[in-house]
């Protein structure tokens, strides 16, 4: 018998049958074994960082932000073991375009499936609220009321002088009748959920603190110009709602203070707007004789108080007027200003912009 027929004899065999059953299923071992680790490292991988942790961090999911990016963010706050884990999770159970943005409290003693629960149904600890600078105290009110964290008319109830002047004292040199307009610091807030109206206006109140009266230049400023708090508040505010562009808000607290000096009016449209209670691109003739003493066109002096709330380059412009001797500006349509002197040289600043229009 020759080889190649003992081979086909061999191929034929219920002992090669066999053999190859073996050998496919010791093909599959490492498959299985494969399998049966990769299950095993997935549900270790769900289970908290730190059993019985007792601290918490404060987790920021901002808007937009990617399942990718959260995870690797709480991989790296030591909230969840693995980032892929995480990530097979959320896109297996189909949530990872729900996570819900806000500030967290989040434990690593929390399974992974806790932690994605929270930013799913959007469980946040902390509010995040931006108050843009120049806006009135009762547009602060409505966006408070926006985010659902108290009312409009509870958080204006609250923001009264008299509910903090205890822990302020600057806020004792306000005139009678005088409301928090001007002094609830534009910012981004992160705010405890669920806290009365008091808190979130004294969060604001602090921050002003803190910006205006921890800097001894400001004080200094004050001094040297003869000003109080509130009335460089009341300027800067007009400042923050005339001036469009940075570089030109001392230029205006200049104009503003050599008409203050002279005894001139400040004829600001926008103290105007404040009486009004709307914003006009252009004010008709009717409504710069409106009766109110927000209107700097038929008083003279500064408004009882401010009109909006001023941002730091607004303030730092009413404390470091430019030395200049202009006394007119006129809006050139592109949020420049034309500067001028004399009233005839902004009668002709006038007459130019408009032909230009």
């Amino acid at each position: 018998m020759n080889l190649k027929a003992l081979w086909q004899n061999f191929k034929d065999s219920r002992l090669n049958q066999k053999l190859n059953r073996w050998k496919k299923i010791l093909l599959l071992v490492p498959l299985f074994l494969a399998i049966f680790y990769g299950a095993l490292w997935y549900r270790t991988m769900l289970t908290p960082v730190k059993p019985g942790e007792k601290g918490s961090v404060s987790f920021d999911v901002e808007k937009g932000m990617t399942a990718k990016a959260v995870a690797r963010n709480l991989e790296n706050r030591g909230l969840i073991r693995n980032s892929l884990a995480f990530y097979i999770y959320v896109k297996v159970n189909g949530l990872d375009t729900k996570f819900k943005s806000g500030i967290y409290e989040l434990s690593p003693a929390m399974s992974l499936q806790d932690i994605v629960r929270k930013l799913v149904k959007g469980e946040v600890a902390f509010e995040k609220v931006t108050i843009p600078e120049g806006i009135t105290i009762e547009k602060i009110a409505e966006i408070f009321e926006a985010r659902k964290l108290t009312t409009k008319e509870e958080f204006l109830k609250s923001a009264v002088p008299s509910n903090f002047r205890d822990k302020y004292p600057f806020l004792k040199i306000l005139p009678p009748g005088a409301t928090l307009e001007g002094f609830l610091y534009p910012d981004t807030y992160y705010l405890a959920k669920n806290s009365p109206a008091s808190y979130y206006v004294d969060s604001m109140l602090k921050r002003f603190y803190d910006v205006y009266f921890n800097s001894d230049e400001f004080l200094k400023r004050e001094k040297d110009l003869g000003l109080s708090t509130y009335q460089v508040i009341t300027l800067a505010s007009i400042i923050e709602k005339e001036a469009k562009l940075n570089t030109e808000k001392p230029i205006i607290a200049a104009v503003f203070l050599n008409r203050l000096k002279k005894g001139i009016p400040l004829q600001s449209c926008a103290t105007v707007e404040y009486a009004l209670k709307e914003h006009k691109e252009v004010l008709t003739l009717e409504d710069l004789k409106i009766q109110s003493p927000y209107n700097t066109y038929i008083n003279a002096g500064l408004p009882p108080g401010p009109i909006s709330a001023p941002g730091i380059d607004s303030i730092k412009a009413a404390l470091n007027p430019a030395p200049v001797d202009y006394l007119y500006f006129v809006a050139n349509g592109d949020g420049t200003h034309t500067f001028s002197r004399t009233y005839e040289e902004h009668l002709k600043a006038k007459s130019k912009n408009s032909r230009a229009r």
